[in-house]
């Protein structure tokens, strides 16, 4: 009796269980129709529209680029976009994703039911763009100073020899190639192995000319210096050591990423200094890009990043009529008059953006294109108001304290546009 009643109970659940599977296997009695699709460009968004005409409340909308073949048969190309549904309307920001799109799937869904409808699009144009990178936890070294031939001959007596560093001191937008993986936080030693190809900036403290092992007079402390000789090798920045030819390989200008300018944005800290709106316009951007791993999260980041020039710098787009500029340094110092105290100011703390912006032009480009991202400084793991000193009314950073800021890194939260990997 009770292996009959136990059999029974089974045999219950399986026919439920069946009943549950044709559920959902019931197609959802609805139509959709949507508005023509005029164009779609590769990485763009394009607003579409579709009326709905059905029993039963529609509670999502799914649209995915396809691809028609011959035969009339479809296959989805894409990857899946969240619409938005209003009553007996569905909306999507999409974007083609593919070059193969020449359709538009769209599945309208209700709890379990659903149902899939196919339109035709003009085929996608345009090509990709670019790429993004993104590094929410990016560690920066300002490097001691590197022995060379030049500042230690009695180390290294012949020419062009030195001690080299892989120390993490520098960051490139778009990227180099190391070890067969694209890297973009780089030490010396690994730029010198391209003869500082694509090298961005350089995270460093300023405290002497390291190649005639002099110290720095107005100023001193931490600071991201771009890559030109002239700027690393400056007067005001000293790091000659980092331009110095190591055997067969030199850092040149004519392979770092020469164009590339930033621009601070301070919090509300600064006081007067401060600008709202520009911070809450560059804050809103940067809290929009959550992940870029897949294709189209990472064409959606881009897009997003290229706000920067469509509201900032729309100058760089031919407008003409109220132009945006965003302009940019190719350095910014944590401090400006910290050598001597002397219009002492403090430039950046944690919390604080930098706009970075490079612009590319190849042999045979008419226009030159341009590329922007974004870092927050998140943390400085040393305080360096403990290198300060006065003295006659002047407050400055020590020089021998100043030696306590070599190799305490600074940390940074990542997420620019970039150049498609060769």
């Amino acid at each position: 009796m009770k292996k009959t009643l136990l059999f029974a109970a089974a045999l219950t659940m399986l026919l439920a269980s069946c009943d549950k599977n044709d559920d959902t296997k019931k197609a959802l009695d609805a139509d959709f129709k949507l508005e023509t699709v005029q164009t779609l460009v590769y990485g763009e968004p394009v607003a579409l529209t579709g009326s709905i005409t059905s029993s039963a409340a529609i509670t999502k909308a799914v649209f995915t680029g396809a691809k028609k073949a011959a035969d009339g048969s479809y296959s989805v190309v894409g990857e899946a976009q969240d619409g938005t549904v209003t009553g007996t309307t569905a909306t999507a920001e999409f974007f083609a994703d593919s070059k193969e799109i020449n359709a538009i799937e769209v599945v309208l869904s209700n709890g379990s039911a659903s149902k899939t409808f196919y339109f035709d699009a003009p085929k996608v144009s345009g090509e990709p763009k670019g790429d993004v990178y993104f590094n929410d936890s990016a560690v920066l070294y300002p490097d001691n100073k590197v022995e060379n031939h030049e500042n230690s001959p009695e180390k290294y007596p012949e020419e062009f020899t030195g001690a080299g560093s892989d120390t993490k001191s520098f960051f490139s937008m778009h990227g180099v190639e190391v070890n067969g993986k694209v890297e973009h936080i780089l030490s010396l030693n690994e730029l010198l192995a391209v003869d500082g190809k694509n090298a961005s900036f350089c995270f460093l403290n300023v405290l002497e000319n390291t190649a005639k092992n002099v110290t720095l007079g107005s100023q001193r402390g931490y600071m991201y210096s771009g890559m030109k000789g002239t700027s690393l090798g400056g007067g005001t920045t000293g790091r000659q050591c980092d331009i110095y030819k190591y055997g067969d390989h030199q850092i040149k200008d004519e392979n770092v990423d020469i164009n590339f300018t930033m621009k601070y944005v301070r919090g509300s800290w600064a006081g007067e200094s401060y600008h709202p709106e520009l911070f809450t316009a560059v804050d809103n951007i940067f809290v929009s890009l959550k992940k870029a791993e897949t294709n189209l999260e990472k064409i959606k980041a881009f897009y997003a990043l290229g706000e920067i020039q469509r509201k900032l710098d729309n100058s760089t787009l031919g407008v003409t009529e109220e132009p945006t500029s965003l302009g940019g340094k190719t350095y910014i110092r944590k401090w400006v008059g910290a050598g001597n105290g002397k219009g002492l100011e403090e430039v950046q703390r944690a919390g604080d953006y930098i706009i970075i912006r490079s612009e590319r032009q190849a042999e045979g480009e008419e226009t030159p294109r341009y590329y922007y991202g974004l870092i927050q400084v998140m943390m400085f793991e040393y305080d360096d108001a403990q290198t300060f000193v006065e003295n006659e009314g002047l407050r400055f950073i020590d020089p021998e304290k100043a030696k306590d800021l070599f190799m305490k890194p600074v940390y940074l939260d990542i997420k620019t546009q970039c150049e498609i990997a060769e």
